[in-house]
């Protein structure tokens, strides 16, 4: 073959290949010296008689060119086979042709996707996370019969710049163009759905999740014609082709069969390219036949989508629902969607979708933080993770008139949110809508409810039956598996007994030829016999046996494999009982719900819990220019949203409740003093008597007639009752005893005065070890007080502490600076719990560890709260590490030096 670049060719020949070329020229010169030899007449003649035979041939030979040379990076691919066109011209239609132009609505299109030249041109956005979504539109004439075309070009090829700290790239290829036909219910980007049938610039076909290789890939600069055939006297029917510049590159392409009938619209959809596309009336590039385009259509054979380019009052809606969370929020906004077409929504969930459509891949695992409201990111990309993409939305739905609907759970719910949200559509083409949706929903939408919770029921019955039987199954798989290594040790068992009964008997018959011969040489011949007789008697006797045992061994293993085989053929009539999965129905207290369980909540449990306070009904006054109330009246809905706030209130965890000042100083207090009477008492006490010199009686348990507990509640200075202290006599439970009863007083009291809210009910049983170590910074064990459970260590101090429906209380009504209180009644307590042991009564003994009197961790003064708590103020974050001041903890920043 010749070199591409002849002149390289010498470049690269070795030396000896050199010295070899002058030698070869000469003895191709010799050749040609030499005389020709005559050849013979009729050779000769046999040969013009073929030369004539075949002229084509010799023509075909003589008109051969060498092949002109490549650029470097591409390689020579012969011409592909034409393929016979079997379309024909279209003849002349005498009926009238579409009067409206061909457009993209603007509902039928993307955010990101910006039309240009009168929407003869599209270009997409490319920052901001834009540059990995596809931007899709369809046009609004459809075809419902004949045979039309339209034409795309590829104007310019795009590479944004994709961002740093991304784990992945984004997905591929990074240009992309689809074009094809899809239904009116389609989504605006064409992927894997099946209403729409497309090519794609990689040269395949498309349809629903089938992908085939059809041509080759075509790029900028070239016409890209896509033909659909709905003419049933074609021999194309029901097909769609792709020519590039007027020429076809792959055959006919059937469509499937649950789109045969419909009407199909032109469809495009493309990433970081900008798009020329051609609806005629006249092609850009002739076919090999004759074809109109949609833009040249007859009008009997289209239909029109009557879509106005914008309302006729001029005002486009922005709608923004308001719902309480978790009671079928989304599940009420796509039924709203299915009565309200033609609203784009603006949501988190929403640009999951789009990225999924896009090829975007995302790990399933969810984070413990994520919500239908806030779903989390990880794609693992630059401007996706960092919520670019949200940002960009945002800027863009303000700047492009459409009607909107804001989809934001908590941000909807909340005053000051909403505003915010309304800032974005302050043009005057906006006309902003609050959609209520709360209270008691409509009939119709319960039944929805209780459909849509029977079948997740349904699911969660077929993925446990699923299981179970792979659970079966496995277990069948491992008991055959250990049958056939049974059968396969049994044999392995039975051949090591035959060949050791061969060696047995072989051993024998070897003995027996011994003995014979010796009996033959002592010339024996009676007694030897009589002897052989005797011993083959043995021996007989001897092989029975084992007989008679082998038979009962085959019995017993017999009748186990007869065993097995009926506890097999029972689990196999179980299996074919459960072959199918039981039928979910719901319990009479589920058909009364009117909202079913998401798996996923709405807003994050601890996000909850710190905003819901702040939910209200939207006002005008925020700036709203109507509202709609879809399921009950305004007062109803502020009635029911008070109501669940209420309920939401008794039991949650308010973590941005902080410590007051107050609660420090009086706790600081309490400690000071509670360290003072621990002074007294031993100053007090007298020394402990060692055992072996105590008297008769100096052991037992004294109980005066005069201490009563109205005695005990009346005294004014509890250091000095009868000329001692009040505690004189007390141990480390009394102590820990009466540190528990002013903690947990102190806690409910400062709780109150945190939350300032006249309508909270107080800490919920269910959460006072949180709020106990958000006070105190060290953790309520009720089992350092020799109890279980939160119930009994509150009938230990029964005294201080209530319980009211669940909620912690007190039946003190003394201040907080009361401190004589609690030693009076955990003197008292004392009194009688000594009188019930004197009488016998163990039970009343105490079980109260060391730990019980665990002291609080000294507190931090109280942050600063920025803004007020009733209107969702924070806590502010520390502005210095550990170490405070200048520097930032051990080793800090100090005067510009480290």
């Amino acid at each position: 073959s010749r070199h591409p670049f002849p002149s390289c060719a010498s470049l690269h020949s070795p030396p000896e290949a050199a010295a070899m070329a002058p030698k070869k020229a000469k003895a191709k010169a010799g050749k040609k010296e030499e005389p020709k030899k005559e050849e013979a007449p009729a050779k000769r003649k046999a040969e013009e008689d073929k030369t004539e035979e075949e002229p084509a041939s010799k023509e075909a030979k003589k008109d051969d060119v060498p092949t002109p040379p490549l650029p470097p990076g591409q390689v020579w691919k012969a011409p592909e086979p034409e393929v016979e066109e079997r379309e024909t011209d279209a003849p002349p239609d005498k009926g009238a042709a579409i009067k409206d132009p061909v457009i993209f609505n603007t509902v039928d299109t993307t955010l990101n996707l910006i039309p240009t030249l009168g929407g003869n041109v599209l270009a997409t956005l490319t920052d901001g996370g834009m540059q990995y979504l596809i931007a899709g539109a369809r046009a609004n004439v459809g075809v419902k019969a004949g045979r039309y075309m339209f034409e795309a070009k590829v104007v310019e090829a795009l590479t944004p710049f994709e961002g740093w700290g991304g784990r992945h790239q984004g997905p591929k290829p990074r240009q992309l163009l689809r074009f094809g036909f899809s239904t009116q219910d389609s989504p605006v980007v064409l992927g894997e759905c099946e209403e729409a049938v497309y090519f794609d610039s990689e040269g395949a076909f498309c349809s629903g999740k089938n992908r085939s290789q059809v041509s080759q890939k075509f790029g900028r600069e070239q016409v890209i014609a896509v033909v659909l055939n709905l003419d049933p006297k074609s021999p194309n029917a029901n097909t769609l082709s792709m020519f590039v510049d007027g020429k076809r590159v792959a055959q006919p392409q059937a469509i499937p069969e649950n789109l045969h009938g419909k009407t199909l619209y032109p469809h495009v959809a493309f990433r970081n390219i900008t798009l020329q596309v051609h609806f005629g009336p006249s092609p850009l590039k002739e076919l090999p036949f004759k074809c109109r385009t949609v833009g040249g259509a007859a009008a009997k054979d289209v239909q029109v989508e009557k879509k106005q380019a914008a309302p006729k009052d001029g005002m486009y809606e922005v709608i923004l629902p308001v719902g309480f969370p978790d009671e079928g929020t989304f599940d009420a906004l796509d039924a709203w969607h299915a009565k309200n077409p033609g609203y784009t929504e603006l949501s988190d969930r929403k640009i999951l979708e789009w990225a999924s459509q896009s090829g975007l891949w995302m790990a399933r695992q969810q984070g413990w933080k994520s919500s239908n409201d806030k779903p989390n990111f990880n794609f693992g990309v630059a401007g996706m993770d960092d919520f670019s993409i949200r940002r960009s939305l945002n800027a863009i739905s303000s700047a492009m008139p459409r009607n909107y609907v804001v989809m934001e759970v908590k941000q909807n719910l909340i005053e000051a949110d909403r505003k915010e949200i309304l800032k974005r559509f302050n043009a005057p083409c906006f006309k902003k809508v609050a959609e209520v949706t709360m209270g008691e929903p409509p009939a119709d939408f319960k039944k929805q409810q209780q459909e849509k919770l029977l079948k997740d029921k349904q699911e969660r019955e077929d993925a446990l039956h699923k299981a179970k039987q792979a659970d079966k199954l496995r277990k069948k798989t491992i008991a055959l598996r250990h049958k056939e290594m049974e059968a396969a040790k049994k044999k392995a068992e039975e051949e090591a007994k035959a060949a050791a009964v061969e060696a047995k008997e072989g051993e024998e018959e070897k003995k027996e030829g011994e003995e014979k011969k010796e009996c033959e040489e002592v010339k024996k011949e009676c007694e030897e016999v009589k002897k052989e007789e005797g011993t083959k008697m043995e021996v007989d006797q001897e092989g029975e046996k084992p007989k008679e045992t082998e038979a009962a061994e085959t019995k017993k293993e017999e009748v186990k494999e007869e065993a097995e085989e009926k506890k097999e053929d029972a689990m196999e009539e179980d299996d074919e009982e459960d072959a199918e999965p039981p039928k979910a129905e719901l319990t009479d207290e589920e058909k009364k719900l009117w909202f079913r369980t998401a798996t996923t909540a709405d807003i994050y449990g601890g996000h909850l819990d710190r905003v819901f306070m702040d939910f209200s009904i939207p006002q005008k006054s925020e700036g709203f220019d109507d509202i709609r109330f879809a399921w009950e009246k305004e007062a109803a809905c502020k009635a029911y949203l008070h109501k669940k706030v209420a309920e939401k209130k008794r039991t949650c965890k308010l973590e941005i409740v902080v410590p007051s000042e107050w609660f420090f100083t009086t706790l600081k207090e309490w400690q000071k003093v509670f360290g003072e009477w621990r002074e007294k008492q031993t100053a007090a006490k007298p020394a402990a008597v060692p055992e072996e010199e105590k008297k008769e009686g100096e052991g037992e348990v004294v109980v005066k007639e005069e201490e009563t507990k109205a005695d005990i509640m009346t005294v004014e200075d509890i250091l000095n009752v009868d000329g001692a202290p009040i505690f004189k006599e007390w141990e480390m439970e009394d102590w820990a005893l009466v540190q528990l009863r002013y903690e947990l007083f102190l806690m409910q009291v400062a709780f109150k005065k945190d939350v300032n809210d006249e309508e909270h009910p107080g800490i919920h049983e269910s959460n006072i070890g949180f709020y106990y170590s958000k006070y105190f910074r060290k953790q309520l064990n009720p089992k350092f007080f020799g109890v279980e459970t939160i119930a009994e260590l509150s009938a230990l101090v029964a005294d201080t502490v209530k319980w009211d429906a669940e909620i912690f209380g007190t039946p003190l009504t003394c201040e907080a600076s009361d401190l004589a209180m609690f030693t009076r009644l955990t003197e008292s307590c004392r009194r009688i719990r000594q009188r019930r042991l004197a009488a016998g009564d163990e039970t009343a003994r105490l079980k109260i560890e060391q730990l019980a009197l665990q002291q609080p961790v000294a507190a931090a003064p109280p942050l600063p709260v920025v803004g007020d708590f009733q209107k969702g103020g924070m806590v502010a974050p520390p502005r210095y590490g550990k170490g405070g001041g200048k520097n930032w903890g051990k080793g800090g920043h100090k005067g510009g030096k480290w």
